[in-house]
C-alpha cells in the first residue's frame, strides 16, 4: 500500500500536489497538533492522525491529545517523546467521502493518493504513520511495517469502551506498524510470526529474547502466539497480546522499540 509515488524533487514534487489541488478542487490543510509536540531536529517518528465521521474539530482534538497523552506515560516513548512529530489532517466531511473509500479486503479504507503525497510533501518525508480516527467505526486494525515506512492505522472508536481502552487500542496497533506481532492465543492463526516477539521454535525465542530470561522475571518462553499455541511470547501478557487487561509492551517489546525508535 501507499506505492507508486511519483519521483520528483521536493520542489517538483509540491508543485505537482498544488497542480493536482487546483485541478481537483481540493484544498487540504495538515498542522502541528500541537508546536510543543514538533521535534527540533528530524523526527523519529512522524503520527499523522485524520478524524473521520466526527461532529467537530474539536472533539477529534480531544480524542487524539488523549492518545499522545497516554502515549507519552508508555515505555519506552516516555524517554523518547520529544522525538515525536505529532499533526493532524483538516478537511470537511464532504471531502472525507471522497477520500476514504471502503474496501472488501485489508485494509478496510483505501486513502486517496493525493492526500498521501500532499503529507509526505508537507513533512518533506516518506515516513509517517497515518492515523484514521472513526468516531463512528468499530473496526481497528493496522498495517504490520516498520518505522521506515508510511504505513496506515485505523482506529474504529466504536468498539472501546472508555478512554483507557480506547488509547490502549492505539497503543497495541501503533505497535504493529511498528513492526510488532499479535501476541494472541486464542485467536484465528493471523501470521507465521516473526522477530522479536513471535518466535516459530525455542531456538528463534532463545536467539531473540534468551538473554532476558534470567535478568527480568517476567521474560520467558511463554507458549502460544498469532494465534498458533506451538509459537512462543516473550511475557503472559502485553499490550500485544491483551490491551484491556495489560499495561505495558513488556520488557523484549520495549527494548526492539527503543532501538527502531532510536537507533544510535
Amino acid at each position: 500500500m501507499f506505492k507508486g509515488i511519483i519521483k520528483l524533487t521536493w520542489s517538483g514534487f509540491f508543485l505537482f500536489i498544488l497542480l493536482f489541488y487546483s485541478v481537483n478542487g481540493f484544498s487540504y490543510e495538515i498542522e502541528p497538533l500541537d508546536k510543543k509536540l514538533l521535534s527540533k531536529e528530524k523526527s523519529a517518528l512522524n503520527l499523522v492522525f485524520c478524524p473521520l465521521n466526527y461532529p467537530d474539530k474539536e472533539a477529534f482534538q480531544k480524542d487524539t491529545q488523549g492518545l499522545i497523552a497516554r502515549l507519552k506515560r508508555t515505555k519506552p516513548f516516555d524517554e523518547l517523546s520529544v522525538s515525536f512529530s505529532i499533526w493532524q489532517v483538516n478537511f470537511t466531511g464532504a471531502e472525507a467521502v471522497q477520500v476514504f473509500k471502503p474496501t472488501q479486503g485489508f485494509p478496510p479504507l483505501k486513502v486517496r493518493n493525493d492526500l498521501l503525497a500532499y503529507i509526505s510533501s508537507k513533512l518533506k518525508s516518506r515516513e509517517y504513520k497515518f492515523v484514521i480516527i472513526d468516531a463512528k467505526g468499530s473496526t481497528s486494525c493496522a498495517e504490520l511495517s516498520s518505522i521506515e515506512k508510511t504505513s496506515l492505522i485505523i482506529l474504529g472508536k466504536a468498539r472501546y469502551k472508555g478512554k483507557n481502552r480506547f488509547a490502549k487500542g492505539f497503543l497495541h496497533e501503533l505497535g504493529h506498524s511498528l513492526g510488532l506481532y499479535d501476541e494472541c492465543v486464542d485467536c484465528a492463526q493471523l501470521s507465521s510470526g516473526g522477530y522479536p516477539n513471535c518466535a516459530a521454535t525455542k531456538e528463534e525465542a532463545q536467539e531473540w529474547w534468551g538473554d532476558l530470561v534470567s535478568k527480568d522475571s517476567r521474560v520467558n518462553f511463554i507458549s502460544g502466539c498469532c494465534g498458533n499455541k506451538y509459537y512462543l511470547r516473550p511475557t503472559i501478557a502485553s499490550l500485544m497480546n491483551d490491551p484491556d487487561k495489560a499495561k505495558d509492551f513488556g520488557p523484549v517489546n520495549e527494548r526492539y522499540l527503543k532501538k527502531v525508535l532510536n537507533p544510535h
